[in-house]
């Protein structure tokens, strides 16, 4: 056979980050018999696409590169238009089965429980034309209501990890969602589960009488009515000082149901003329100040979407019906859960920075080296030592082996 010289590549840390992903074990929620390129390919490239900071398939052209046609096990990559076709072949709910199976796959490396904050974003839909198929939904980082779908995610509040998620249309209301997820949460995580933190869009009277009824601890938001803000008003001495001062304090049982109680917590910034703010808990045995401690952990899914708009492209919609978009979210979002697993597993602990999602792609994505393809073996050289372990992709049947 012909000798074929070395190859450049900007690929060269991809193979890692690759066999992590397929010793997941994730085969029976992606593989979909079909002709052609198999199920499990196209997910890596939705996967490869993702982690280079995009989730649209028309870039194909600016991510192409010769070692992933090779770790593909392809002549040549799949077009855009096939990857854009390829969503119609995998379920929404499997995808989503195997975001909250990357989670689990981690869980045995940590302890402690676990307290999932809960948060809904507005992807919007920024084309022209199928109006009828988006409604309008409130955007929080927008200011206004757009159209679009509504995704909602549940977050572990620690690492990051998104737990579940579910993509509905935009006018759902975060309350009807909130005792679905709690259930979610309880069946995925059993007793691990410590309890869930959301804002006040997902507290009504309805919402927090199902949420009781799950068994999930809680701690939501609350609208501050005219008999909140009296509560407050009425509260003096020591009580008033520790709110002005950005303590925390309580204020009895909640109007709705007496095994719920109410606490205040004041604003950090003597300047901050918001607050102060009220929350509702199933909670009793804690104090107030540690019940503010375990509800600033919400801040968590606020940064998890941040970095999944800055890192995967998240308000870009593939189309204008829901299934391929919940396929697209997901593959975007099980992305990062590989990601963080990466990284809890070579820490074998939750590591003391979680990094993302730039400085992780220039660790375990970008990087320089050449290849040679040998059959099924892949020789990638890289310039700096490395490793002489392989890695395997089953899903692929390929072998890649390291060299200096």
């Amino acid at each position: 056979m012909e000798s074929v010289p070395p190859r450049p590549t900007n690929l060269a840390a991809l193979p890692r980050l690759l066999e992590y992903a397929q010793s997941l074990k994730l085969e029976p929620h992606l593989f979909r018999a079909k002709r052609g390129i198999p199920t499990l390919a196209l997910a890596l490239m939705w996967l490869v696409f993702a982690w280079r900071g995009t989730g649209r398939p028309h870039r194909l052209v600016l991510l192409a590169a010769p070692l992933l046609a090779a770790l593909l096990g392809r002549d040549r990559l799949p077009t855009a238009q096939t990857l854009h076709r390829s969503l119609r072949y995998f379920s929404a709910k499997a995808v989503r089965q195997a975001v909250e199976a990357a989670y689990r796959a981690e869980l045995a490396r940590r302890s402690g429980r676990i307290w999932a904050a809960l948060d809904a974003h507005q992807v919007p839909y920024w084309g022209r034309g199928k109006l009828a198929h988006f409604e309008k939904g409130w955007s929080g980082s927008h200011s206004r209501r757009l159209r679009g779908y509504r995704l909602y995610l549940a977050v572990d509040a620690e690492t990051g990890h998104v737990i579940t998620f579910a993509l509905t249309r935009g006018r759902t209301r975060d309350a009807r969602l909130a005792a679905a997820f709690a259930g979610r949460l309880r069946r995925l995580l059993g007793r691990r589960l410590a309890g869930l933190v959301a804002d006040c869009g997902f507290t009504s009277r309805a919402s927090v009488a199902a949420l009781l009824e799950t068994g999930v601890p809680f701690i939501l938001g609350f609208a501050r009515s005219k008999p909140i803000r009296a509560r407050v008003a009425a509260l003096t001495g020591q009580h008033g000082r520790w709110l002005r001062g950005g303590g925390a304090v309580r204020l009895g049982p909640c109007p709705w149901d007496d095994r719920l109680r109410l606490f205040a917590l004041g604003a950090r910034s003597p300047t901050d003329k918001r607050g102060p703010w009220v929350y509702v808990t199933s909670l009793t045995t804690p104090g107030p100040q540690l019940l503010a401690t375990l509800y600033r952990q919400r801040w968590r899914v606020e940064q998890a979407i941040e970095e999944l708009l800055n890192g995967t492209d998240l308000d870009h919609l593939v189309t204008y019906r829901l299934h391929p978009n919940r396929v697209a979210l997901g593959f975007r979002l099980l992305a990062r859960n590989l990601a963080i697993g990466l990284q809890i597993k070579e820490a074998n602990a939750r590591p003391a920075v979680i990094r993302e999602p730039a400085a992780f792609r220039a660790a375990h994505v970008d990087g320089l080296g050449t290849f040679v393809c040998d059959g099924p073996s892949i020789l990638l050289i890289r310039p700096h030592p490395a490793p002489a372990m392989p890695y395997l992709l089953p899903w692929t049947d390929r072998t890649v082996r390291l060299a200096a």
